[in-house]
């Protein structure tokens, strides 16, 4: 095939060298019963302008520093894409919950929405950078457009995208199909087919029109503008439902007083049971060395005070009140600000709070 490929292209510069035209060489190809599809290649390899020789276009090729360029722009866009998608979702997930949903975890849902929020503040400068250093060298060397590197990851990039729309029309058609047609689910498929449709369409109409204005341009430049600005805003409104770092960090030490206390509640029941008593402090609890008695923040002991044969309570001084997010509601933790303390019974998992 690849003799057949020199042959043909041998012929058609030969043929234009001599004075045929274009049409002529085609169709003299194509009587000697080569496929169209053959032909159009060799053909395209040369200019249609006239000069004493054949004017040949530039051909594709291919360079490390172009292959580290698109695999570090397209990995940072797939990124930013799976990430912006799933912190919208995570905003869909808490403005709208979902309580049908057994594998719904509110706990997990501010980790998501950290992991996404520092993936897209990282990724997406990289790709705009990018996007912004390959579009200058095309500017200057429009032959680029024609690596082979940056139309293979232009292919994948589609396929991904239109498998991702895919897969949403048929979610779509089989919820309907269902019966569950939820405005939760909606804005989900709606956010998953604008995130994709948005990358597939770009870069089909970049490969439809090898000669339009580079990503870089006037278009190019506005898309990732207006991409930052919506990456931007919805960080912003993620931050604003889930609280910012240090209100995060606060959350995760409350989550902790909890867990602590919760460890402590079991060490005080195995010792009910073992000694047909409550404690007289968590100082006397078996393990007490490898318990923590205190607070991680402040270092004060937790309080604990025995209020008759089988009842007593535990204290602590939260930063703030519990909510969705410390998932300790289910469990009989949840408390306000500041000072709380919870009263249990010995060998009951029920529990009231003063």
């Amino acid at each position: 095939m690849a003799s057949a490929t020199q042959e043909v292209e041998q012929f058609v510069r030969d043929a234009l060298t001599a004075g045929a035209s274009r049409q002529e060489v085609e169709a003299a190809l194509v009587e000697a019963g080569w496929r169209p599809e053959q032909i159009r290649a060799p053909l395209a390899a040369w200019a249609d302008q006239p000069f004493v020789v054949p004017v040949p276009r530039p051909r594709p090729y291919l360079s490390a520093r172009d292959a580290f360029h698109y695999l570090v722009l397209f990995t940072t866009l797939y990124l930013t894409a799976w990430h912006l998608a799933s912190l919208l979702f995570d905003i869909v997930g808490i403005l709208l919950p979902d309580p049908a949903d057994p594998e719904y975890r509110v706990l997990a849902l501010p980790r998501s929405v950290r992991w996404s929020v520092a993936t897209l503040l990282v990724a997406y400068p990289v790709f705009a950078f990018m996007a912004h250093r390959i579009a200058g060298e095309l500017r200057r060397d429009p032959a680029r457009r024609l690596s082979p590197v940056r139309r293979w990851l232009t292919y994948l990039t589609l396929f991904i995208a239109a498998g991702v729309l895919v897969g949403d029309l048929v979610a779509l058609v089989y919820n309907v199909l269902g019966g569950e047609l939820s405005l939760r689910f909606v804005l989900k498929v709606a956010i998953a087919g604008l995130v994709a449709g948005t990358v597939f369409g770009w870069y089909l109409a970049d490969l439809r029109d090898e000669q339009r204005e580079p990503a870089g341009g006037v278009g190019g430049r506005a898309l990732v503008v207006a991409a930052g600005a919506a990456i931007v805003a919805t960080v912003a409104v993620a931050l604003a439902l889930t609280g910012l770092p240090a209100e995060q960090r606060q959350a995760r030490i409350d989550e902790r007083r909890v867990q602590e206390l919760m460890r402590l509640e079991a060490a005080i029941e195995r010792h009910a049971r073992q000694h047909d008593a409550l404690p007289a402090a968590l100082a006397a609890l078996e393990g007490a060395d490898v318990l923590s008695l205190a607070d991680p923040a402040t270092g004060q002991a937790y309080g604990y005070a025995v209020l008759g044969d089988d009842r007593y309570r535990l204290c602590a001084v939260f930063a703030a009140a519990s909510g969705r997010t410390d998932g300790s509601d289910d469990a009989g933790w949840a408390h306000p600000a500041g000072r709380h303390c919870f009263q249990r019974r010995a060998g009951s998992r029920d529990a009231t709070v003063r």
